[in-house]
Parts: structure tokens; C-alpha cells; sequence
């Protein structure tokens, strides 16, 4: 299989996996698409957002709870970032997904979602 080949078939599972999480992301990268390779436009898009600057006033916190779970137990640490990888959610995400299982006990993941989108109405 040739290069091309083998970026014209990323492109297209890129497409593919855009296209199942934001239709109009999709669209959008369909017409970028028709300009340069969706690969490079990957590569440069990344580069991109990794490079810029950004303050979030959580960030420092998480990164100080990622600090205190990587001392306590670098195994744990390791496999928190690789199921937040796998999930697609941020550390952030992951960390307050493990505390709402600790407050609801044996109360399956949809049942907490549900009575704390519940509680917020009254």
C-alpha cells in the first residue's frame, strides 16, 4: 500500500470519526478536505491548540491533583490517564466522574446522572 493509499484511508476515518461526534465539525472539514490532506490539517490544528496560551484557574488544580494521585500511587495515576484517554473526557472529567461513583454509592452512572440533573431543579 502506498502512501497516499494509506492517507487517503486515515483521511476518511478521520472523516468518519468527526462526522459521529459533530456534523457540522464534519462539514467543515469535508470543504478543508478539498484544499490539503486532513492529516496535515490534523498535524497543524494540534500543533496549534497545544501552542496556545490559555489561563484556566482549574487547570492549576487538577494539575496539583494529578501531582498528589501520581505520588500516592503511580500505577493508579497511569491508569486514570489511560481510561480519561479511552473515554475521551479530560482528567477534570474523569477525577469528577470517580467522586459522583463515591457519593452515590451502588447507584448505577445513568441513576446519579438523573437525580443530580434532579436536584438541580428544585
Amino acid at each position: 500500500m502506498s502512501d497516499t493509499d494509506s492517507r487517503d484511508i486515515f483521511d476518511f476515518k478521520l472523516e468518519k470519526w468527526v462526522l459521529g461526534a459533530d456534523e457540522c465539525a464534519f462539514v467543515n472539514l469535508s470543504a478543508i478536505g478539498k484544499d490539503k490532506p486532513l492529516s496535515q490539517y490534523l498535524m497543524e490544528s494540534i500543533k496549534n491548540w497545544v501552542n496556545k496560551e490559555e489561563v484556566f484557574l482549574t487547570d492549576k488544580f487538577i494539575s496539583e491533583m494529578c501531582d498528589f494521585i501520581k505520588s500516592q500511587d503511580e500505577d493508579l495515576y497511569d491508569r486514570l490517564m489511560k481510561k480519561c484517554a479511552l473515554k475521551g473526557i479530560s482528567v477534570g472529567e474523569g477525577i469528577f466522574e470517580a467522586l459522583n461513583l463515591l457519593t452515590c454509592g451502588a447507584v448505577s452512572e445513568q441513576q446519579c446522572r438523573e437525580i443530580r440533573d434532579n436536584s438541580c431543579d428544585e
